[in-house]
């Protein structure tokens, strides 16, 4: 992710202001599971990988980590390098549609990430309006998710649906969640991992009416992702985040905040300033970046 860390940490130390508690709900009876969280964290860490390494499930810890995936199909748009994959997992009875984030290398993949203008969004009746470069970056793989959801649900009926994805995959696993929902299936699980802000409030409220149930944005203490695009921008995430100060070797302890009014500052919203990338790379205990450079 390409960021101008000082702009940024100007523009947040500006709009950052005093909140009181009661404008927040706490949410510590949720459904949150952090061992499934940590499953689609390696699924997830798995997709930056080379797609042949991740069609044959060879993709070294991610993979050893989670060895039961079948039926993998990879989805990619040529235009603007987005990608991810779909499977099933036997063992736990799961279909997962995961999607990647951005490549360090990728020009068109930072591009999308900083285009910040927002646009109307079509499914919404209350004038929704969404990140611009995160909508139509999800629409050009579209019909590949589509069909990877029908030809894997037909396949496997009984199976739960599973949407997860990191840093710009969040984005696009957010736009998938809506879009999967809207035309018909019903979507068990959805874990996003250092995701940006997609939409406004109405986006926000338009989501929640749609899919009421428990949906989660894992954070990780100074992640900047989840600050941009910026709240005095116009946006605002979805519910619910789980929130990680650290990850401890025998104990992760996680905040759930539900940003029902506004962004709770007791979550990854108290961190506005030293802002660090490798937080971005670093969620539930393993590091994706020392992953990537292995699986090419």
């Amino acid at each position: 992710m390409k960021f101008d860390i000082l702009f940024v940490i100007l523009i947040l130390t500006v709009s950052a202001h005093a909140q009181d508690d009661d404008d927040f709900i706490i949410d510590s009876s949720s459904e949150y599971d952090e061992t499934a969280a940590t499953r689609y964290w390696y699924f997830c860490a798995a997709s930056y990988c080379n797609p042949n390494v991740i069609l044959n499930w060879s993709c070294t810890t991610p993979c050893s980590k989670t060895p039961y995936m079948d039926d993998v199909q990879i989805f990619v748009n040529a235009t603007n390098e987005n990608a991810g994959y779909s499977g099933y997992d036997p063992k736990h009875n799961e279909i997962i549609i995961v999607f990647r984030g951005t490549l360090p290398w990728s020009i068109k993949n930072w591009f999308e990430d900083i285009n910040y203008i927002k646009t109307s969004f079509p499914y919404c009746t209350n004038n929704c309006q969404v990140h611009r470069g995160f909508y139509y970056s999800y629409l050009g793989i579209q019909d590949q998710v589509l069909n990877a959801a029908k030809r894997l649900t037909s396949k496997y009926p009984n199976a739960k649906l599973v949407i997860t994805g990191h840093s710009l995959g969040g984005a696009l696993s957010t736009h998938a969640l809506v879009a999967l929902t809207v035309n018909g299936y019903r979507v068990d699980h959805y874990y996003s991992f250092g995701s940006p802000r997609v939409g406004d409030s109405a986006f926000f409220n338009y989501v929640k009416s749609i899919y009421p149930s428990a949906k989660f944005r894992v954070t990780h203490d100074h992640d900047p992702v989840p600050h941009l695009p910026m709240e005095v921008q116009g946006f605002h995430h979805i519910n619910t985040e789980a929130y990680y100060k650290d990850f401890l070797i025998f104990h992760k302890d996680v905040k759930i905040c539900n940003d029902e009014k506004k962004e709770d500052p007791r979550c990854s919203n108290q961190n506005l300033l030293d802002l660090s990338v490798d937080d971005h790379c670093n969620y539930l205990g393993y590091n994706l970046a020392i992953g990537v450079l292995v699986c090419q």
